[in-house]
C-alpha cells in the first residue's frame, strides 16, 4: 500500500466498532510507522490506552513484539498507576491575570472529564490553584481541603495524588528531559475508571502543548521534525466539542511546532465532533488509514474517506485516504511483517 507522504502528516487509522472488528490489523500498521520514525531519528510519544505494549506473560507472541519494538525504536515504557511520569503538568505565571487564566483553563480542563462538577466546584478549583506558589497535585488536594472544600473536587483531585500519577513540583524534572527518547505511556492499568485515565491524557496533552509550542522555522522547504504524538483509543478524546479542542488545537498547529498529531480509534465516526466549533479530523488529516470501512454507513463513509468502498477488507486490508479524498485499497504494513524497514 503507498505510503502516506510526509511522515509530519497527521495520520488516522481507523477500523469501526462492530462485532469481530478488533485484530483488524491498526494497531500493527501503527506500531510499523512508528518503528520507521526512529529510522529517521525522530521520537514519539505512544499514549497506549488498551496495553498494546504490556508485558503479558500468557501471550508470547505479544511479549516477543513487545520486546522487539522496545529494542528497535529505544523507547521508555511507563505503566501508569504502576508506575508515575516525572512530570508536573500544572504550572504558573508570575503576571497574577496570566496566572488566573491558567487557573481556569486548568479548571476547565478538569470539568470536561468531570461532567458532574458543577460551575461553582469549578471556580473553587480555579481559586485554590491561583493562591498556589508552586501548583501541583497535591498542593492543590491540600489547598482545597484547607478552604474547606468538599465533594467532586476534592474527591477527583484525590484520586490523581493516590494513583502518584505526577511527580510533584519540587521532584519534577523538565520537559526537555522527559522527552529526550520516545516513550509509550500505558493506560491499561486504569482499568474501568475511563474518566481518570481521560484526564490523565488531556494533563498530559495540556502540558505538550503549553511546553512544546513553538515555531519552527522552515528549512529547505521541509518542516522539521522533531516529534509525534500517536494517541491510540483516541475516541476517549473526541466525543464531545469541549474534549477535542486539545487536539484539535495540536493538529493544526503541531506541524509547524514540528510535533504533529497521529489518532487511531476504533469508531470512526467519532473523528466528526459536534458543537460551535466543531473540528472535521477526517477531513483535517493529510493522510488516513482506514481498516473495515465497511461497518460504516453510507453517508459516514462519505464524510470519512471521502467515497464509498463496497468492497470488504480482509485482515490487514485498509483503505488510503489523502486529504480527505480515497487514493486506493490494499494490504497494509504491519510490525509482526515488516518490521518497521
Amino acid at each position: 500500500m503507498p505510503g502516506c507522504g510526509k511522515l509530519s502528516a497527521p495520520f488516522f487509522g481507523l477500523s469501526h466498532k462492530s462485532p469481530g472488528q478488533p485484530g483488524s490489523g491498526k494497531s500493527q500498521l501503527a506500531l510499523d510507522l512508528l518503528a520507521q520514525l526512529t529510522g529517521y531519528g525522530v521520537r514519539f510519544v505512544f499514549f497506549d490506552m488498551k496495553g498494546e505494549l504490556e508485558d503479558d506473560p500468557n501471550n508470547p507472541q505479544q511479549r516477543q513484539t513487545r520486546s522487539r519494538f522496545l529494542e528497535q525504536t529505544g523507547a521508555d515504557y511507563v505503566r501508569f498507576v504502576r508506575q508515575d511520569l516525572p512530570i508536573n503538568p500544572l504550572y504558573r505565571d508570575q503576571n497574577p491575570a496570566v496566572n488566573a487564566q491558567i487557573a481556569n483553563e486548568i479548571a476547565s480542563l478538569i470539568r470536561c472529564f468531570a461532567p458532574q462538577l458543577g460551575a461553582n466546584q469549578q471556580q473553587a478549583l480555579s481559586d485554590a490553584y491561583q493562591r498556589l506558589a508552586t501548583p501541583d497535585f497535591p498542593g492543590l488536594l491540600l489547598e482545597l481541603q484547607q478552604n474547606g472544600v468538599t465533594g467532586v473536587p476534592v474527591a477527583l483531585i484525590s484520586r490523581i495524588v493516590d494513583y502518584n500519577l505526577f511527580a510533584s513540583a519540587q521532584t519534577a524534572i523538565s520537559p526537555e528531559q522527559w522527552l529526550r527518547r520516545s516513550l509509550v505511556i500505558d493506560f491499561k492499568e486504569f482499568g474501568n475508571d475511563s474518566e481518570t485515565k481521560a484526564l490523565a491524557v488531556a494533563l498530559i496533552l495540556n502540558f505538550l502543548i503549553k511546553k512544546l509550542s513553538k515555531q519552527l522555522a522552515v528549512k529547505n522547504d521541509v518542516q522539521p521534525l522533531k516529534m509525534v504524538l500517536f494517541v491510540d483509543e483516541a475516541h476517549l478524546l473526541l466525543p464531545k466539542e469541549s474534549k477535542a479542542g486539545l487536539l484539535s488545537s495540536l493538529a493544526r498547529q503541531g506541524r509547524s511546532w514540528g510535533f504533529p498529531v497521529w489518532l487511531a480509534s476504533q469508531d470512526a465516526d467519532k473523528f466528526l465532533t459536534q458543537g460551535t466549533n466543531e473540528t472535521n479530523f477526517a477531513q483535517l488529516a493529510e493522510c488516513g488509514v482506514h481498516f473495515s470501512p465497511q461497518t460504516l454507513s453510507a453517508a459516514d463513509q462519505k464524510n470519512v474517506l471521502g467515497s464509498v468502498v463496497s468492497q470488504k477488507f480482509k485482515k490487514a486490508e485498509a483503505a488510503l485516504c489523502q486529504r480527505g479524498k480515497l487514493q486506493t485499497t490494499g494490504p497494509a504494513r504491519q510490525f509482526w511483517k515488516d518490521g518497521g524497514k
